[in-house]
């Protein structure tokens, strides 16, 4: 497919236009992409050991609540957010999901899932941490990878 770019005015409305074959098979997610902007990077404001960074959402594993702190976890380190996890989820992509209680999950670093005994399901992160889907929110989740 072409692609032809028209830089604009920072002062104009930015706008797509497609010109695209009825029926395509993904033109309702392209859409979505699109309206819902969800092709820009998100960074995230976080401290650790005092010291201020913004990080890139992509690099967090998974987030969650500890004494009242959001503890964002990433692949080498661990930081601390000022915000509450209800903020997060609104601000985060869809790529991110509520899995229990206290537990936000980037769904991209998740290498697979395992089933346990006891109705929930163990999500295993591509850096060999585990992290637990409770049941409350496994339908939901389930849904949102394309499962049943």
């Amino acid at each position: 497919m072409r692609v032809d770019i028209l830089y604009i005015d920072p002062s104009e409305e930015e706008a797509a236009k497609l010109h695209i074959k009825k029926g395509h098979r993904s033109l309702s997610e392209l859409v979505r992409v699109i309206t819902e902007e969800t092709y820009k990077e998100i960074f995230l404001k976080v401290t650790s050991d005092g010291n201020q960074y913004q990080i890139n959402c992509k690099h967090i594993c998974y987030i969650e609540s500890l004494n009242e702190k959001a503890v964002v976890h990433t692949n080498l380190k661990t930081f601390l957010c000022k915000k509450k996890l209800y903020e997060l989820e609104e601000l985060l992509s869809e790529n991110f999901a509520r899995i229990s209680k206290g537990v936000i999950l980037n769904l991209a670093k998740v290498e697979y899932y395992s089933p346990q005994m006891n109705g929930i399901m163990k999500a295993v992160l591509s850096n060999g941490k585990e992290v637990y889907i409770s049941r409350k929110y496994l339908k939901g989740l389930r849904y949102k990878i394309g499962g049943k």
